[in-house]
């Protein structure tokens, strides 16, 4: 007996580069999606900074049409709004959120989360800032709704952060995350520990390989860190930290001599993102730490990650690897949709 494909009208916020790697990792994987899911995905609406198109279309098309420097379709001066029927008329089962982040508000984005989420349609996030700024909003009226929200490429990328928060653990007791969670501030460190190079040449290096952006100063800053330790904080609590209010300090201050000295005495600097929950509170700090070889964290290397979970009931958990790159969050974003198909799907 054939087995019955299910079919996800999936629309996207964006399409920008990761979104772009998603569509490809996808595409690449539809056939053994289907095969061992029993599912595909129907691409039925996009809106990218100056365009929107509305239909079944044909994607791989569309992704050298945008490579091409071309507009998608119609242009639109909120091509964003466009999308607001579709929610009404229950003409998507997903919103995938690849729109560009703050670094002061919610974003662009937020108003169509929410109207998506009101009208029951799920969320896959790659965006942070909605989530930063107004999370506890968004998860609120989600579990009002009954409505999956996807925050696996909010919190680690391929490192299965907000998975294991959400299943292995629950009820575990967790008391403290702590983490290399920016594989490009770790980049970078290495380069200058290890091959002794400068920062800035360590820097160009990481742009230079697809591992850090052109602005790269969102990673080293410290302020990416910063953001998924929020959305950790939120996960764990649905409480979100006031980010004006979290001690942050990154890797482009540091003195390249200091690190030298503290290497040759067999420590490394990493850039941590730190949280505790006390009394059901998320506090949070940021900064370089100088680690020796008995702390878990220690062997990170290039542009891995790493976290290590503090629990009550069962002791210390440390997770590593995930290392940075278009390809690993392409698979991050389809494995939310996987899991909202298997453990969430009405």
């Amino acid at each position: 007996m054939p087995i019955r494909i299910k079919i996800y009208s999936v629309g996207l916020l964006g399409f920008g580069k990761v979104i772009r790697a998603f569509l490809r990792h996808y595409l690449e994987n539809k056939e053994a999606i289907m095969r061992e899911f029993g599912f595909e995905l129907e691409f039925v609406a996009i809106a990218d900074s100056r365009s929107f198109v509305k239909g079944i279309f044909d994607i791989q098309r569309l992704i050298e049409i945008k490579e091409a420097g071309k507009p998608l379709g119609n242009t639109e001066r909120n091509s964003l709004k466009a999308f607001i029927p579709l929610f009404h008329n229950r003409g998507l089962d997903i919103l995938i959120d690849g729109i560009p982040g703050s670094r002061t508000d919610a974003g662009m984005s937020f108003p169509y989360l929410l109207e998506a989420i009101k009208n029951h349609v799920n969320i896959i996030c790659i965006n942070k800032s909605p989530l930063v700024f107004k999370g506890d909003e968004l998860l609120f009226i989600a579990k009002q709704k009954k409505v999956y929200i996807g925050t696996s490429a909010t919190t680690g990328g391929a490192l299965p952060i907000s998975g294991i928060l959400r299943n292995e653990l629950i009820n575990a007791g967790v008391y403290n995350v702590r983490g290399v969670l920016n594989g490009t501030s770790n980049f970078v460190l290495d380069k200058i520990m290890f091959e002794s190079k400068t920062k800035l040449e360590a820097i160009k290096e990481a742009i230079k390989l697809g591992i850090a952006e052109p602005d790269y100063r969102f990673d080293l800053e410290g302020i990416d860190t910063c953001y998924k330790t929020i959305i950790l904080g939120l996960l764990l609590t649905g409480k979100r930290a006031d980010l004006k209010s979290i001690p942050c300090r990154g890797i482009m201050e540091i003195d390249e001599k200091e690190i030298f000295t503290n290497v040759k005495k067999g420590k490394v600097m990493r850039l941590i993102g730190n949280l505790f929950i006390r009394e059901g509170e998320p506090l949070i700090s940021v900064k370089p730490e100088y680690l020796g070889n008995n702390d878990p964290l220690y062997s990170i290397y290039g542009a891995n990650k790493g976290v290590t979970f503090r629990t009550k009931h069962i002791g210390d958990l440390t997770i590593i690897g995930g290392s940075s790159g278009l390809g690993t969050i392409g698979a991050t974003i389809l494995k939310d949709i996987i899991n909202f198909h298997r453990y969430y799907k009405k």
